[in-house]
């Protein structure tokens, strides 16, 4: 449940995070040529998965359930449980948060299917494809610069030329380019020698698989998108770089590019001189930048700005860290529904030797649900780290010294160290330990001492 809750939290942060990312990147023009800014905000996206740290708190098991006397859990006696307890819980009601999360796994499955089509797509489009020796293609300077393990072919189609491949790397070329004046080509070329050095393909894949997972966070499309722009952008910059002169031959590449290039559509996991996708705006201002060069990022910017997210990550989980334990536990939850108390605080019973009974026994049917009566962290689940007589048990820490137990459990709904929301399943009642029938054993601590549950518990006088 709470991690069904946590991707929904990432959804919601996500669709916040977009429109601040676009003002953000009209304040800074030259964050629209750095790629790695996309990445930094897919990070913050998936902020709310990662687990918040407690802040001044003390994750202990009092004492006084660790001693092995008779003032520890000893044997109970439980009432015959009601009958209207005896009905075991809807299916849908206790198996739901599974499900849901099925179902997401599925989609996720479905959606990776679609990427490996893709792939194999793309792969018979490469196959379709002839050789073409590099020499006739570049320059000696860029032969030199080539890097190894990289394959020219050339394709028929009308398509923009494009890379691919993650170990294998693939330069497709179309029959067009030969039309194109060689000065024209050999820079088209080196667009697509800068992609392999970028390892752009590599990114696009990565990427590519990460929307099909979450595809429950619409807004990883949108960053998708703009990262696909973005390296295109950060490429055109860093091929003039090298020769800010050519820039009029550049722009007249990219517009017999866009004139020739009308085949279909490619691949999201290609790095491709034209997209189809891409509207009329984003051209103007690939064109705009050749001659009107945007103010680039330094190193010293780029590690100042990386520092910033990092910073404004940190601060946005501790705030989140100190608001769920700002205030002491108010109000808390039944353990079980329709409660029917057969033994209470403090009770003496010569099946205890008359020492005081140390929490609430709530007689239930074996199977029933057991509730968290507060949101907190699991310190214990199991039926060995406590006094043998509790059985199966679960020990929770609420905050501020508060803890309950919940003993005598027939199976476990959560493990040692999870965070659990109030109300949450943690378990179902049984009979383990030391009892004469099914019934869940209830204990409330403050500062490790034993309180009195009918004093915090919302009971029918």
């Amino acid at each position: 449940m709470q991690l069904l809750i946590s991707l929904a939290l990432c959804s919601v942060w996500a669709a916040l995070l977009w429109p601040a990312s676009r003002l953000l990147l009209r304040k800074v023009s030259g964050l629209k040529q750095w790629p790695a800014f996309y990445w930094w905000l897919l990070a913050l996206c998936f902020l709310p998965l990662l687990p918040l740290p407690q802040l001044s708190q003390q994750w202990l098991v009092p004492s006084v359930l660790l001693q092995d006397t008779l003032n520890a859990v000893h044997t109970f006696s439980a009432q015959p449980a009601h009958p209207a307890l005896k009905q075991s819980p809807a299916f849908f009601q206790q198996y739901w948060p599974g499900l849901l999360l099925l179902l997401l796994m599925m989609v996720s499955a479905w959606q990776l299917w679609r990427v490996w089509r893709q792939w194999q797509r793309l792969q018979q489009l490469i196959a379709l494809t002839e050789p073409v020796a590099p020499a006739s293609l570049l320059s000696p300077a860029q032969l030199t610069e080539m890097p190894q393990g990289v394959e020219f072919r050339q394709t028929s189609a009308a398509l923009s030329p494009f890379t691919a491949g993650w170990r294998h790397r693939v330069v497709v070329v179309p029959a067009y380019i030969w039309q194109m004046p060689l000065a024209q080509r050999r820079l088209l070329l080196a667009h697509e020698l800068m992609h392999l050095q970028r390892q752009d393909p590599q990114q696009l894949i990565v990427l590519r698989l990460l929307v099909a997972v979450c595809w429950f966070i619409p807004t990883l499309k949108q960053l998708e998108q703009a990262f696909l722009q973005s390296i295109e952008l950060a490429v055109d910059q860093a091929v003039l770089a090298k020769q800010p002169e050519l820039a009029a031959l550049y722009g007249q590449t990219l517009l017999n590019s866009l004139k020739f290039s009308h085949g279909g559509s490619l691949s999201a996991l290609t790095a491709a001189f034209i997209h189809d996708k891409a509207d009329q705006g984003f051209y103007q201002q690939r064109l705009q930048q050749l001659f009107v060069r945007p103010v680039s990022l330094s190193a010293g910017q780029r590690w100042r700005l990386g520092g910033m997210f990092g910073c404004c990550a940190l601060l946005l989980h501790v705030s989140s860290s100190v608001l769920s334990y700002n205030e002491p536990p108010q109000q808390w939850g039944l353990p079980v529904d329709k409660p029917v108390i057969s033994s209470f605080y403090a009770e003496q019973h010569p099946i205890r030797q008359n020492r005081p009974h140390q929490g609430l026994d709530f007689a239930a049917a074996s199977g029933a649900a057991v509730r968290a009566s507060q949101q907190g962290k699991v310190l214990i689940a199991d039926a060995s780290s406590l006094n043998s007589r509790y059985g199966k048990v679960v020990l929770i820490d609420h905050g501020h010294g508060y803890q309950t137990l919940y003993a005598h459990l027939n199976a476990f709904s959560v493990t040692a160290g999870q965070q659990i929301a109030a109300g949450g399943q943690i378990g179902t009642v049984g009979t383990s330990g030391r009892v004469t029938g099914p019934h869940l054993h209830f204990e409330l601590l403050r500062n490790g001492a034993q309180q009195d549950p009918a004093k915090y518990l919302p009971l029918q006088p």
